[in-house]
Order: structure tokens, then sequence, then C-alpha cells
């Protein structure tokens, strides 16, 4: 699992100056004010544009409002408004280039992200979202040189070193990815993804006690995380510690029970410890993987 965040500018009336904001799973009292804040900016936006049609900052901020809606095709057209409005908008194209990522356009988002840069080189939140564009299609390196310019023109955004971390982690480069997670949580130390991302790596480098540590980690701050309770699981079964991975397992059913690699690996846990395992392969062949089901119990 990779969490990446897009950094978005949006323009307030209130204080009139253009923020750039980390969007990331909200608690549910967060949600509820992200939604209250939404609605005001909506209405907001609504009322400056029947003021001033041509209001480039009102379009840019409804987009955003449509855009943490879901309704990124909608959100596309007001940054497009914004930009005939303003050629040289280049938050409009960054946020504009955020919903093409999100609709799986990630050179159509490339190139939005080009024009921010060429408006406004020391666009941090540019380099950062091209860079989530370029590894999305795979290309890490170019990630990465997007991610160094970014930190180089502010060392300060955790989730730049995380995202950083994770290409370096596809490019086999674990030690490296370890060395910007870290970084990372210098920054944020409550960051339950970088956790389970250092915890990946310290898992590839056969380090599974540490791995388990930061898993366990990720888990205290976000106990809904399945994916830490299921590589948990797997650091475990390297182990020879199955009881315990048994338990991950569960607790990653418990979560989701249609996570069909969690059945096959409680499955095959129960049978190193000697207890009935059919049901839960029976149940992950029913979820698509039935390899050890047809071996072992048909």
């Amino acid at each position: 699992m990779k969490k990446l965040f897009l950094l978005f500018s949006l323009l307030f009336y209130l204080f009139g100056c253009s923020i750039e904001q980390y969007f990331k799973k909200e608690t549910p009292n967060e949600e509820l004010t992200a939604i209250e804040k939404l609605g005001e900016i909506g209405l907001d936006t609504v009322s400056a544009i029947k003021i001033k049609p041509d209001y480039a900052d009102a379009y840019n901020n409804r987009g955003y409002v449509y855009y943490k809606l879901g309704k990124y095709q909608i959100a596309i057209d007001d940054y497009s408004r914004a930009i005939r409005i303003n050629p040289d908008y280049a938050d409009a194209y960054n946020n504009r280039g955020n919903s093409y990522n999100y609709l799986g356009k990630y050179q159509i988002a490339i190139d939005d992200y080009n024009r921010a840069i060429k408006i406004n080189p020391d666009d941090v939140g540019a380099y950062n979202n091209r860079g989530l564009s370029y590894s999305e299609l795979g290309k890490y390196q170019l990630a990465i040189d997007d991610y160094n310019r970014a930190i180089k023109i502010n060392p300060d955004f955790a989730d730049i070193y995380h995202h950083r971390g994770l290409s370096y982690s596809q490019l086999g480069k674990y030690q490296l990815a370890l060395e910007d997670y870290n970084s990372a949580i210098r920054i944020n130390p409550d960051f339950a993804d970088i956790y389970y991302n250092r915890g990946n790596s310290y898992n590839y480098l056969g380090k599974y006690q540490l791995a388990i540590d930061d898993y366990s980690r990720a888990i205290r701050i976000n106990p809904d995380n399945l994916e830490a309770y299921y590589n948990r699981g797997n650091s475990y079964i390297y182990l020879g510690k199955h009881q315990l991975a048994l338990d991950d397992y569960s607790s990653a059913i418990r979560i989701n029970p249609n996570f069909a690699d969690a059945y096959y690996n409680r499955g095959i846990t129960k049978k190193n410890l000697k207890l009935e395992f059919c049901s839960d392969l029976k149940r992950a062949c029913n979820l698509g993987k039935c390899e050890a089901y047809n071996k072992k119990c048909k």
C-alpha cells in the first residue's frame, strides 16, 4: 500500500492569500469540519462568480470544492475557466493537473504541472505532484528528480520525503528509502503511512523485527490499517511466530471480510499449527485465490 498526497493551491477570500494544503484521511470530527468548510467555500465562490463572472480565483476555488466532492471532470471545467481568464494562473494548472491525476490521465496531468512550473519555477506543489504522476507511469527516476527539486526549494515537507522513499523502494533502493522515511518521521512523527512503508523496506531487507516494530507503530496511530496487520503477520511468519501471525491475519479479516490474501495466509498458518484450515482456504478460493485450496483440500 502506498499513500500519496497531492498539493493544492487555493485562495481564500477572507484572507486574500494563496495557501497549499495537504490532503489526508480525516477522523470523523475532522471530516465533518472539512465538509462544513467546503460548504463555506462553495457558498463564497457562487456569490463571487455571480458578482464578478470573470473572477479567476473563484473558479479555481469552486474547482477545489468539486474535487473534494469527487467530481473531477466538473473541477477540471472550473480550473479551465480560471485559466481562460488568466492564462498565467499557475495554481489553476497545478490543481487541474491533480484532477487529471485522479482520473488516471497522468500524462495530461504532467502537461499541466509543466505549465505551472514554467510560470512559477519554485512551485513546490507542482514538482511534488508531477513526481506522483511520473511514479504512476512507472518513471521512478523522473519522479525522484522532481522530489529532489521540491526538497531543495522546501526541505520541511514530510510527504515529499515519503514520496521519494516510495520511488526508491520501487527501484529496489531500500536503504535510500529508509533514509527518506526517517527524514519524514523526524518532521512528522505521527504519520502512520510512513511507518507502514518503512516497515515494508525493513521487510525487504530481512529486518523482520524492525518491520514489526514499524507496523505496530502504524497500527497504534491508525488501528484500522489492515495492510499493517497483514504485513506484520507476514513478518511474524518469517520469525516463526505463527500464533501472532494468525492473530494479525484475523485482525485484517475483521477490518475487511473480503481480503482473500489474509484468508489464504491464515489458512496456511493454521495448517502449520495443525488446526482446521480448509475453511479459510475455501473462503480465499471463493474470493479468487484457489491454488492452495485445490491442492490441499480437494
